[in-house]
């Protein structure tokens, strides 16, 4: 019957008026069976009628109804309200007196369409949504239903915790709600993907496949970490040109301002107040005490922190500060504060500078270590640390160390016994194990997510910079600066050598170089090498292989002495040869041969007759001499029938053989005849008389001697410049001489007139490239006075001492005013400017007197 109904309505025939009424008294009764047979005949007679669709509508809309059908009532209400539209006045009157109104099919039509949303809501769906859209698509419930569907597939996207899922949801959802949910998962499993496996490359990559990324920032503090993790100049500039979070940049920027600060005030955000902190890095302070507390001055006298302090850092005291950081004591804390006295640390009990850039703060009982732009550099106390190579931080955490950067990227955890550089190799210790790493692999590895550290090594030996030797059990191996084998493991020892290598093992000696590979497979009985030569042992012979000059290799010796780089003698038979590589030999026969001090020389000593060989296999020195020593490398001292005498290696005489004895020091040579001392000079080729009691010392263009127990400076003929009055002679300046006689010391021109008070004694306190300055007694004080600038000070003071540097010092004078109990201190510079005075009590100058 049903069938039967919805036939009827979708295909219409002509109305005829009259079943309406009595389908509503029926309605009224609940007589719901009569109802659908007067609506089935209705359709028979009327299928058109308004009336009858719409109480075939509200019939399948009761739920009392046994045969209740929203999707019924949903066709029929839609078929009463279209036929309604196209009814004529006549119908529409008619329907009227029937009781029906335009009004009530659409309230229905809507209680119908609000029923089903409600349905659609109690049995949500995707199908159900989509079901309810088709049928109402201008439906006031479309927004809530997009809503709920939206919903259903973003959950489903989000449950399948893929990104392909949510990339699907987004490109199909474009203008959803859940668009931005979907895409911060989706960011964020993007992050956790890098977070979890991603390499610097990776973060790299990120950045510029997802440059608005919610975790732009996390992403860009990894970056700044481990592409700074080589602390070179270069990469902090590369940082903040990439950088998109201010925080961050100024983060680079600070650190590298204490690398290098022009570089860092080139690219910092804050412009202004990095130059100003340049200015302060470069003011050097002592401390000045003002009503028992402690403040800073600079070295033009002006004060830079006020005095608020009860004590400072025991180095403060004894010489100016150059920290970027000052650690200051009052009543309740200990702080750090700045040049210019900002605070930066609170609530410390102590302090150590490790380094330009790094600090090491005590915190309570844990020390925490920290960069001096003011960041932790890591969260955990530290028992101790270091900077290696200006470069890492070496950390020690519960007995043992590990490695930090200046940013706090993690290069190795605190596991290992020992961490420490040997020549370009990185060498970490680990239950009596090393591991080798150079610098460029540990930032590669670094790159690629951490150190992989194999422990291969019982021990290491550096050979040089950039070679070590690797010891395991009886095995050994060479590695080169980029950690390849020079020589692989195997079970011989390795001999380093400037020329090459060689290895000893139980068949021998092996050949390791790349020059001689015809060699490098075969072991031999012996060898000997250098940097000329290679003398080599087999099971027949001994082959000589010269590895410079024009000799040509040469076997069927029955020995070889290696003598030195040029020169080796070879034996084969009876025969003797003294062979150089330039192609010359000697033949000998009983001949004596000695090595000398001077390695290119070969002495042959024949009975009485003495030659000494150059490196070109040339005699350099021939003659009847008992005994030959190189004084230096052009200087030969022989002696003849006990005598000694001096001659030049190109043979000729310098100083006949007449003297008791000959040496030489300082580019002087010493002669000595019956207890009397001269001098030859090589320089200006001038001998000086015996005549003396001291060696002779070279003065600027003359020589300081000594005669009847004074001392005095005499010219290269023995003329006297200055008199032989003095106890001590010293150069004061160009035109002037310090020189001490009994007690006294003067200062003393050319001719030998004072220009100053004598004084009691002396002692340099600095020396730079400016003058020399001395602290001199006078009556028991002390005063300053410089070899440039004369009299810095009056002997008025109790204690002078330089509380500056060498190249910038500054003098810390002191006047005791016992009776008085005060101290009055002038602070001085090397000119002798006066830049403060302070008068201090007892008590106040004790809080800034240096304990050294």
């Amino acid at each position: 019957m049903v069938k039967s109904l919805l036939y009827v309505i979708l295909f219409p025939q002509l109305i005829v008026f009259g079943t309406v009424n009595r389908i509503q008294k029926a309605m009224e009764k609940k007589e719901y069976d009569k109802a659908y047979e007067l609506i089935a005949k209705g359709y028979e007679k009327e299928p058109n009628n308004p009336g009858i669709s719409y109480y075939h509508a509200k019939l399948f809309f009761d739920r009392d109804f046994s045969a209740y059908n929203i999707d019924t009532a949903r066709v029929a209400i839609e078929r009463s309200l279209e036929t309604y539209e196209n009814a004529s006045a006549e119908i529409k009157d008619d329907l009227v007196a029937d009781g029906v109104y335009h009004d009530q099919i659409k309230l229905l039509s809507e209680k119908i369409r609000d029923r089903t949303f409600q349905n659609t809501l109690n049995d949500l769906t995707i199908e159900n949504i989509l079901k309810y859209q088709r049928n109402y698509p201008q439906s006031v419930y479309e927004d809530i239903l997009t809503f709920k569907k939206d919903s259903i597939e973003y959950d489903a996207a989000k449950s399948m915790q893929s990104q392909t899922a949510l990339i699907d949801f987004i490109s199909d959802h474009p203008t959803s709600v859940f668009r931005p949910k979907a895409d911060s998962l989706l960011d964020l499993m993007r992050w956790q993907v890098l977070e979890s496996s991603g390499t610097l490359k990776d973060y790299y990559s990120y950045l510029d496949r997802y440059p608005y990324s919610r975790h732009r920032k996390k992403v860009e503090e990894y970056i700044l970490k481990v592409s700074t993790a080589s602390h070179s100049t270069e990469n902090y500039t590369s940082f903040i040109s990439l950088s998109s979070v201010p925080e961050l940049k100024k983060r680079a920027a600070d650190v590298l301002f204490f690398l290098a600060s022009d570089a860092s005030i080139a690219v910092h955000p804050l412009k202004d107040s990095i130059t100003t902190a340049k200015e302060l890095q470069e003011l050097l302070l002592f401390p000045v005490v003002s009503e028992n507390r402690i403040g800073f001055f600079d070295q033009s006298g002006n004060q830079q922190i006020s005095p608020l302090f009860t004590d400072i850092a025991p180095l403060s005291k004894c010489t100016l500060s150059t920290d970027s950081w000052v650690f200051v004591e009052t009543p309740s804390e200990g702080q750090i504060v700045s040049k210019n006295g900002s605070p930066i640390l609170h609530s410390l009990t102590a302090y150590e500078d490790l380094s330009k850039g790094i600090g090491l703060v005590k915190q309570e009982d844990s020390w925490y270590l920290y960069h001096k732009s003011g960041f932790k550099i890591i969260d955990s106390p530290v028992q101790t640390a270091e900077v290696l190579s200006a470069k890492w931080i070496k950390v020690k955490q519960n007995e043992k160390w590990g490695l930090v950067s200046y940013l706090g990227l993690q290069i190795a955890e605190s596991i290992y016994d020992d961490i420490f550089r040997e020549g370009s190799f990185w060498i970490f210790e680990k239950d009596d194990l090393f591991a080798v790493y150079t610098e460029a692999l540990i930032l590669d590895e670094i790159e690629q997510r951490g150190l992989s550290l194999e422990f291969k090594f019982d021990d290491i030996e550096l050979v040089n910079e950039n070679a070590l030797i690797g010891f395991r059990d009886e095995r050994e191996c060479l590695l080169d600066s980029t950690l390849h084998f020079l020589i692989p493991w195997g079970e011989y020892e390795i001999y380093p050598e400037a020329s090459g290598w060689y290895l000893r093992a139980e068949q021998g000696y092996r050949l390791y170089n790349q020059s001689e590979q015809d060699l490098m497979d075969k072991y031999f009985p012996y060898l000997e090498s250098n940097d000329g030569w290679l003398a080599i042992k087999t099971d027949l012979d001994w082959m000589l292989l010269p590895r410079k000059g024009s000799l040509l290799p040469s076997r069927e010796y029955d020995s070889i002495k290696l003598l030195n780089d040029h020169a080796a003698l070879a034996i084969k038979g009876e025969e003797k040869h003294l062979m150089f590589n330039t192609g010359n030999q000697v033949s000998l026969k009983d001949e004596k041969i000695t090595t000398l001090s001077q390695p290119h020389y070969v002495s042959v000593v024949d009975v009485d007759e003495t030659f000494i060989y150059n490196e070109r296999g040339e005699v350099a020195i021939s003659g009847r001499f008992e005994k030959t020593n190189f004084l230096n490398d052009s200087l030969v001292k022989v002696q003849v029938r006990g005598k000694q005498g001096l001659m030049h290696t190109n043979g000729n005489w310098i100083l006949n053989p007449v003297f008791d004895s000959i040496d030489e020091k300082d580019g002087l040579v010493l002669t000595l005849i019956d207890g009397k001392i001269g001098c030859y000079d090589p320089v200006i080729n001038e001998l000086i008389e015996t005549g003396y009691q001291a060696r002779l010392v070279r003065f600027g263009q003359n020589y300081l001697a000594k005669k009847e127990g004074k001392f005095g400076i005499i010219d290269y003929a023995s003329q006297e410049v200055l008199s032989f009055s003095y106890d001590e002679v010293m150069q004061w300046n160009d035109t002037t001489y310090l020189v001490k006689d009994g007690q006294q010391y003067w200062v003393i021109d050319e001719n030998e007139d004072p220009v100053y008070e004598p004084f009691e004694s002396m002692r340099v306190i600095v020396e730079n490239d400016l003058h020399s300055v001395y602290r001199f007694i006078k009556n028991g004080r002390y005063g300053l006075i410089s070899n440039r600038f004369g009299e810095l000070l009056k002997p008025e003071f109790t204690d002078i001492f330089n509380i500056g540097t060498e190249a910038s010092p500054l003098f810390f004078s002191d006047q005791h005013l016992d009776k008085a109990g005060f101290h009055v201190v002038s602070y001085v510079d090397q000119k002798g400017k006066l830049i403060l005075s302070k008068a201090y009590t007892r008590e106040e100058f004790d809080q800034i007197l240096c304990d050294d």
